[in-house]
């Protein structure tokens, strides 16, 4: 850079003074020597991916039943609403983790992806993530009628701030205070950071403590409230 050339006459003209060997400056890139975009890219794919499927599984099966009239059908039995939506998030964690899985091997297998951390962390990590993704669905269901609301809702929801405001595109620490502030309720934000932290750092929970903690919170928070809204939509 111009910088960087600046500098180097700079320390060259000053060895020249006083006859000391010139200094060369080089950089050199820990966790992505190469610097392949795909290893930055595709780890946020994967967040994404999985956010959006997660949050469409579950906001279209409620809304679907709630159109063929079978939700109603369903509270007419003893089971209670928070029974109904553990019964709802459970399978599709297995089926969400399906897609994330397949994602996450193209991009091992096809792009050369390093595996460097625990992927018994990353997993449990994922599941959290899910329970996150899967909430908001359930969350976006209790607010629409309609398969076709349902639908764009979770696109506009999940898809945009997974894309700008979670740091896939853009570095958070350079955006405006408020957005970094809005960026503390989106989910994919600690995910992207922990797999790219794993997969290509080599992170363990001693370092990604903070972003596990957060994503936590923020899954035990939305689902919180996701049970509470169902309740209160079939009251």
């Amino acid at each position: 850079s111009y910088s960087r050339i600046i500098l180097y006459r700079l320390l060259e003209s000053l060895a020249g003074d006083k006859k000391l060997p010139a200094v060369t400056i080089s950089q050199q890139v820990l966790y992505n020597p190469d610097l392949k975009s795909s290893h930055f890219f595709v780890l946020g794919i994967i967040a994404v991916i999985l956010m959006l499927i997660s949050a469409l599984l579950t906001s279209l099966t409620i809304a679907r039943e709630k159109e063929t009239g079978t939700m109603e059908q369903l509270l007419t039995t003893p089971v209670k609403p928070h029974e109904i939506i553990i019964g709802k998030v459970i399978p599709y964690i297995a089926l969400a983790a399906v897609d994330g899985f397949l994602v996450w091997a193209f991009g091992v297998f096809h792009f050369g992806i390093p595996i460097n951390g625990s992927m018994a962390l990353l997993s449990a990590f994922g599941v959290i993530f899910l329970i996150a993704a899967l909430s908001i669905g359930i969350l976006i269901s209790t607010l629409v009628k309609t398969q076709q609301v349902a639908m764009l809702t979770t696109f506009v929801v999940t898809m945009m701030p997974s894309v700008l405001l979670s740091g896939f595109a853009f570095e958070i620490r350079n955006m405006p205070r408020l957005l970094q502030a809005i960026t503390c309720i989106v989910p994919a934000r600690y995910f992207i950071r922990i797999i790219r932290g794993i997969m290509l750092k080599g992170s363990g929970l001693a370092v990604l403590w903070h972003q596990a903690l957060g994503l936590g919170i923020l899954a035990l928070v939305l689902l919180a409230i996701a049970i509470k809204k169902f309740q209160i939509r079939i009251a």
